[in-house]
């Protein structure tokens, strides 16, 4: 108690910022209603799913049990869900979806200002530095933006695994790589958090390193911790990538469509030293461009002084960041390669981080041990400031969400797929949502009754010999079907020529009076790749307690 009595006193006024600006993010969360972005819809059903689908005997949860009706939509597949276990727990343990998103929600932020902080201090070995990073990071307007306004709750929680992933680069470049973990670390929470910010993260590291090429690739001992790094962190994720990649070959889906370009949504001048609101395209923080003006006159007034590179580095890959989000950038060259990134201004994210890491180390080289406090708290009110005028022009609507909201018959919540990137592209989203019913249909056009088992299946009777019937559930690989007539059980074949994508199941002659079992049970590589997971996991945690004991043996 008495060491945290004391570093409680050391650190009063870290925390004491730390909780005002977690709190201040957290503001629109404080509302009795629910704030409603763009997808928050689809990212409530996402939760909602993982609840029911635990309920249901599904572990992990792979298609979702109340989307489309209950015609299952494999979202889990496809879009890391692992944080989102959280506030199914807390489903599960009996809060509304109301608290149980708020309590993850505040989680989220609480976890960015933490991380920054951490990893800043690991860059400056200044507390204040870190304090002034995290402040802005956290309070920066694209941050609120996807928690009050796009409703994207993955990039949100990409923000906490952001400043890992740079301190790693960081840590690469300049301090011969010794925490190769809080690289692993940062790459890995963006793998199970949002792709697509994985995607950025990846390409920022990428043209760092040919930046660096000499210092990174050439140095074999470097490099070759790196590969070792990468391949660690994709077998402790291959749980989720592994399947993903399975499921992609074994269909077509509406993701091969694209439904925007790059090349569309760059922005212009306007949004990045703009105030005002744009719909679907996002200005930057004019109060963050506004504090990096100092580091330009650091940098002219101070060449001698020895922090001025590092400085200069932070500065100079943020500002990259923002040309790339710009239309000034080559996106027509890219857009085959990188279209699904799909709004280039999602860079604006990585790009704050680069920097508030130059502002905050520019107030401890133009005034080293001095007005540290001072520093931040100016900081603090400038990202206020800004931030009211964010919340003032963002207009954020509130909903009342009732309880069955996401179970009742016919739901409309459960068709909130937003633009049905991992529906088949032979399914016609719209023919179900003009038909709700679902029955069973067989090739002489019988429409047959069923009941519905857990782990996403389907159970009803079949006796008319040889022909066919149209499940409706939507085929994604890993389905399987079971006729059952007294002690006999018999695999059945299943295709995805059904209906508007339904599971069409095949019947032999010797088939005329049983029971059929249609269900979700997985595939072969979901499982080994699942397993492989966790035993890497197992042995990743068995090594770094091995290792920490070692470090605690005295020398004889």
């Amino acid at each position: 108690m008495k060491r945290i009595a004391d570093w409680i006193r050391e650190n009063y006024f870290v925390l004491i910022i730390g909780i005002l600006t977690v709190l201040y993010v957290a503001a629109p969360l404080g509302n009795t209603r629910l704030h409603n972005g763009h997808d928050f819809s689809y990212h409530l059903l996402r939760i909602e799913n993982i609840k029911d689908g635990l309920l249901n005997g599904q572990f992990p949860v792979r298609i979702g049990p109340l989307f489309l009706n209950h015609r299952g939509y494999a979202s889990s597949l496809f879009y890391p869900e692992l944080f989102l276990y959280i506030p199914a727990l807390f489903r599960l343990a009996g809060f509304t979806i109301e608290t149980s998103y708020k309590l993850f929600a505040l989680l989220t932020i609480a976890g960015c200002f933490t991380t920054t902080y951490l990893c800043v201090k690991g860059i400056s070995k200044d507390k204040y530095t870190a304090l002034t990073a995290a402040v802005i990071f956290s309070a920066c307007q694209y941050h609120i933006a996807n928690l009050y306004v796009r409703g994207a709750v993955g990039e949100a929680q990409a923000f906490v695994f952001f400043p890992l992933v740079v301190y790693g680069i960081y840590d690469l470049i300049y301090q011969d790589f010794r925490k190769a973990w809080v690289l692993g670390l940062g790459f890995w929470g963006l793998m199970f958090s949002h792709s697509i910010s994985l995607v950025i993260a990846l390409c920022t590291a990428a043209g760092i390193c040919l930046f660096h090429f000499k210092r990174v690739v050439l140095d074999w001992r470097r490099f070759g911790k790196l590969l070792i790094t990468a391949a660690v962190t994709l077998l402790f994720s291959i749980g989720f990538w592994l399947p993903m990649i399975e499921q992609l070959l074994s269909n077509t889906f509406w993701f091969s469509r694209p439904w925007t370009t790059v090349t569309d949504n760059a922005v212009g001048l306007v949004q990045l030293f703009g105030t005002g609101y744009y719909d679907y395209t996002y200005n930057f923080d004019t109060g963050v461009l506004l504090m990096c003006l100092p580091v330009l006159l650091l940098l002219r007034e101070d060449k001698g002084k020895t922090g001025r590179k590092r400085i200069y580095w932070f500065l100079g890959i943020g500002l990259v960041l923002l040309y790339v989000s710009s239309r000034y950038f080559p996106w027509p060259i890219l857009q085959p390669v990188l279209n699904n990134i799909q709004f280039p201004w999602r860079f604006y994210a990585i790009a704050t981080l680069f920097l508030a890491i130059a502002v905050g180390l520019t107030a401890r080289e133009k005034w080293p041990g001095r007005f540290e406090k001072e520093t931040v708290l100016v900081v603090f009110f400038v990202m206020v400031l800004f931030g009211n005028r964010y919340f003032e022009n963002a207009n954020i609507d509130y909903v009342k969400i009732e309880e069955n909201a996401f179970t009742e018959k016919d739901c409309w919540y459960s068709f909130q797929i937003v633009q049905k990137e991992w529906l088949p592209q032979k399914t016609d989203l719209s023919l179900f949502e003009s038909d709700p019913d679902r029955p069973v249909l067989t090739d002489r056009e019988i429409s047959l009754p069923y009941s519905e088992e857990k782990k996403m299946g389907i159970v009803f009777d079949y006796g008319y010999g040889k022909g066919w019937c149209d499940v409706p559930l939507i085929w994604y690989k890993g389905y399987t079907a079971h006729y059952m007539d007294g002690s006999r059980v018999i695999p059945l074949p299943v295709t995805d020529e059904g209906y508007n994508g339904y599971i069409r199941v095949y019947f032999d002659e010797s088939m005329t009076g049983g029971t059929v079992l249609v269900e979700y049970s997985g595939t072969r590589i979901q499982k080994a790749s699942l397993a492989v997971n966790i035993l890497a996991v197992i042995a990743g945690a068995g090594v770094w307690l091995a290792e920490k004991k070692r470090r605690h043996i005295p020398d004889e």
